[in-house]
């Protein structure tokens, strides 16, 4: 099989650090209920919404998944990293990596889990390292996972469960107003919204949400975009901003938006537009 580079450009190290400190913070901050729910959250997304690979010759052999899954639960915390890096540069395809790789071991892990063949910690474990890899190869994914999506530069996207609209509704028309072409999603629930937002690849998603209980949901929905839009920018907005100073980081965004006055300059230093 052909040798295929995997350079610095190509590996996300500054998304695959990102992804590392937000699964240990989650870790030590949340009860187990919810950090459950954040694993079956990246298995699900992983094992039943990334692309399949174009032919039956780029499917992993059941042997290759137990090894990647074997990897996953080691206390090796670079083994599962090894594993993908050296597939790819075997010149396995992105889509392969993708459909094949990732979510083969994400559906193994899952019935492993579901038949008590690992416990808690060990799945929740895997999960954090399987995330922070397709967080590092985004860029060498991303192709496979948006293609024939529409682009759009922002989605606004009220957290779901959240009931206060009319923040994000003046926010969209302000930005509408400014020329921008963005889109809004409010009264949906959590797969419904995902749902709605895969129809197109966004550069930057902004959630919002204002009370504190919405943490959790928020940061579920973070993670749920960030494997179905791997490029796209995230941003919180909302008066929840007011309530946890370390939100960038617990939730895994970029930037946040405390003002109608710094929005628009926020979005445009992102997403790299001139002022106009």
């Amino acid at each position: 099989m052909a040798k295929t580079s995997v350079n610095k450009e190509a590996f996300d190290e500054s998304a695959y650090e990102h992804a590392n400190r937000q699964m240990r913070l989650v870790k030590e901050e949340w009860h187990q209920d919810a950090i459950s729910v954040l694993a079956r959250e990246v298995v699900r997304r992983l094992a039943f919404r990334m692309p399949r690979p174009g032919g039956p010759e780029a499917l992993p052999t059941a042997s290759d998944i137990e090894l990647l899954c074997a990897a996953l639960l080691s206390a090796d915390e670079k083994a599962a990293d090894q594993f993908i890096l050296a597939a790819r540069r075997d010149g396995v395809s992105p889509a392969a990596i993708s459909g094949g790789y990732v979510a083969g071991a994400a559906r193994k892990l899952g019935e492993m889990w579901d038949d008590d063949r690992i416990s808690f910690i060990d799945v929740t474990l895997a999960c954090g390292k399987l995330y922070r890899i397709i967080r590092g190869l985004r860029h060498i994914l991303a192709p496979a996972i948006t293609e024939g999506r529409e682009t759009r530069p922002a989605l606004f996207a009220l957290v779901p469960g959240e009931t206060h609209t009319l923040g994000i509704e003046i926010a969209t028309d302000f930005f509408r107003r400014e020329g921008w072409e963005v889109d809004m999603l409010v009264g949906l629930d959590h797969d419904a919204l995902l749902e709605e937002a895969d129809r197109r690849h966004y550069q930057a998603i902004v959630l919002v949400a204002n009370s504190d209980r919405m943490m959790e949901p928020l940061t579920r929905l973070s993670l749920a975009l960030r494997i179905t839009q791997p490029l796209a920018h995230i941003i919180v907005a909302g008066s929840i901003l007011d309530h946890h100073p370390d939100i960038l980081n617990l939730v895994g965004a970029e930037a946040v938006m405390a003002d109608l006055e710094t929005a628009v300059a926020t979005l445009r230093e992102l997403l790299g537009k001139p002022a106009v």
